[in-house]
C-alpha cells in the first residue's frame, strides 16, 4: 500500500517535467508546477499566417459595421426631417382649416344665423356638389348611349367632370356662399340703421326720466325695432351676467360694418366716460341721424337725370341697335347672295374703281352671341353704376341687378323679331 502511494507521488513530480520538455519543443516557454502545465496544455500558440488572416477579417467587420452604422444614423435623420416636414404640413393645414372655419363662423354670425353649425354647412355643400356632379354624368352617360359617340370621349368628359368642373363647382359654391352671407349681412345693418334713430330717442327719454344708461337702453326696445332689439337684449343679458357695459357695446358695432352705427356708440360710451348730459347727447346723434338720411335722398333726387340717361341707353338703345344692326345684316348677306346668283361674283367695277363685297364674313350666329354677351356686361356695370349714384353702394341696389340685366336680353330679342318682322319685306321688293 505505501509502495502504491510513493509511486502516485513520484508520477506528479515527473508530470511538470514532461510538460516544460514538450512546451521546449514546441517553442513555447517553459512552464513549472501544476497550474503552469495546465495553461501550456490549453493555450497553444496560433501560427503567424492565421493571426494575420482573422486581424484582417476583424478589421473588415469592423469597417462594414460601422459603415452600416452610418447608413442606419442617415436614415433615422432622414426619417426625422420627413416626419418634421410632415408634421409642419399637417399642422400649416390645421391651421388654414381653423383660419377657414373661424371665417365662415364670423360671417355665420353676422347673417343671424348662430345656430348653424360650420362643419355641417361644408359638409352640406361638398354634398351637393357630389351630387351635381353624379346628375351631370348620369345624362352624359345617357346621352352618350343614345348618340353612340364612343367609350372614349365618355371617359374624356367624365375624366374632365370630376376635375375641373368638380373645382370649379366647389369654388363657385363657396363664392356664391359667401355673396349670399354678405347682402344678409348688409341687410341686417340697414334694418338696424333705419330703426336706430327712434331707439335712440326712446333711450333719450327713458334718461330724461331719471333711468341709468343700461336701464334707458333695455326699456327702449320695442318689438318693431327687429334685429336691433335682439342686439340690445344680448347686450343686457351680457351686464347681467357681470359684463361691462362698454365691452358689450363695442362687441355689438364690430358685428356690423355700419358707420352710423359705430359713430353713435362711440359717442354714447365717450359721453358715460366724460360725466355728460346723456339724454340731450342720444336725442342729438338721433336727430343728426335723420337729417343725413333726408341729406343723401336729395342728393339721389339730384342726380336721378344721369341715372335715367344711363338706364336708357343701357335699357332700351343698346338692344334696339344691336337688333337693327342683326337685321342689316341679314339684308346684306340675302343681297349679296342675289348678286352672286346672278353672276356679278363678289365684286362689282365701276369705271376706275373697284368694289368687293362679301357675306360670309361675319355669321349671323356669331354676330347675336356676341351682342348677347356685349349687352349683359354693359347692363351689369350699368346697374352697378345707377345702384352706386342712387343709393352710394353696390349692395344696396343689388337686388335690382337680375331685374336690369333680364330687361336689356328681352328687349333685345323682342327688338329682333320686330325689326325682322318690319324689315324682312324688303327683300320681297
Amino acid at each position: 500500500m505505501k509502495k502504491t502511494v510513493e509511486q502516485r507521488k513520484e508520477k506528479g513530480r515527473r508530470r511538470p517535467e514532461r510538460q516544460g520538455a514538450l512546451a521546449k519543443r514546441e517553442g513555447a516557454a517553459p512552464v513549472s508546477g501544476r497550474r503552469k502545465g495546465l495553461r501550456g496544455l490549453f493555450s497553444r500558440p496560433r501560427p503567424s499566417g492565421l493571426s494575420a488572416a482573422s486581424q484582417r477579417l476583424d478589421e473588415q467587420r469592423r469597417r462594414v459595421d460601422a459603415e452600416a452604422k452610418r447608413k442606419l444614423k442617415r436614415l433615422e435623420q432622414l426619417s426625422d426631417k420627413q416626419l418634421v416636414l410632415r408634421r409642419q404640413r399637417q399642422q400649416k393645414q390645421q391651421r388654414r382649416k381653423l383660419r377657414n372655419r373661424q371665417l365662415l363662423r364670423k360671417y355665420l354670425d353676422k347673417a343671424g344665423f348662430e345656430e348653424a353649425d360650420e362643419s355641417v354647412v361644408s359638409k352640406n355643400i361638398f354634398r351637393i356638389i357630389i351630387v351635381a356632379c353624379l346628375v351631370l354624368s348620369g345624362g352624359a352617360l345617357i346621352i352618350a348611349s343614345m348618340g353612340k359617340p364612343g367609350v372614349k370621349d365618355s371617359i374624356v368628359f367624365l375624366t374632365g367632370l370630376w376635375t375641373g368642373i368638380f373645382a370649379g363647382l366647389f369654388v363657385l359654391a363657396w363664392v356664391l356662399l359667401y355673396i349670399f352671407l354678405d347682402i344678409k349681412i348688409f341687410k341686417r345693418t340697414l334694418e338696424i340703421e333705419e330703426v336706430l334713430p327712434d331707439f335712440l330717442q326712446l333711450a333719450s327719454a327713458n334718461i330724461s326720466a331719471g333711468m341709468p344708461v343700461d336701464r334707458a337702453l333695455w326699456f327702449a326696445v320695442r318689438p318693431r325695432f327687429g334685429i336691433l332689439a335682439k342686439e340690445i337684449e344680448d347686450v343686457a343679458k351680457s351686464t347681467v351676467s357681470g359684463e361691462d357695459l362698454r365691452d358689450a357695446l363695442a362687441k355689438f358695432t364690430a358685428k356690423y360694418d355700419s358707420v352710423v352705427l359705430k359713430r353713435s356708440i362711440n359717442l354714447l360710451l365717450e359721453g358715460m366716460e366724460s360725466g355728460g348730459e346723456m339724454a340731450e347727447l342720444l336725442n342729438k346723434i338721433a336727430l343728426n341721424i335723420q337729417e343725413t338720411r333726408i341729406l343723401k335722398k336729395e342728393m339721389a333726387a339730384n342726380v336721378m337725370t344721369y341715372a335715367i340717361f344711363i338706364g336708357f341707353a343701357t335699357v332700351v338703345a343698346a338692344p334696339v341697335l344691336f337688333g337693327l344692326a342683326g337685321q342689316l345684316l341679314i339684308i346684306i348677306q340675302k343681297i349679296m347672295g342675289l348678286m352672286a346668283a346672278e353672276g356679278a361674283g363678289s365684286g362689282a367695277s365701276t369705271g376706275m374703281f373697284s368694289i368687293s363685297l362679301s357675306g360670309d364674313s361675319i355669321t349671323l350666329k356669331d354676330f347675336r352671341i356676341f351682342s348677347v354677351a356685349t349687352l349683359f356686361v354693359t347692363s351689369l356695370f350699368s346697374s352697378f353704376i345707377i345702384s352706386i349714384i342712387r343709393k352710394g353702394n353696390v349692395k344696396e341696389g343689388a337686388k335690382y341687378i337680375p331685374m336690369f340685366v333680364l330687361a336689356t336680353l328681352a328687349l333685345y330679342f323682342l327688338a329682333t323679331w320686330v325689326l325682322g318682322f318690319l324689315l324682312g319685306g324688303l327683300l320681297e321688293l
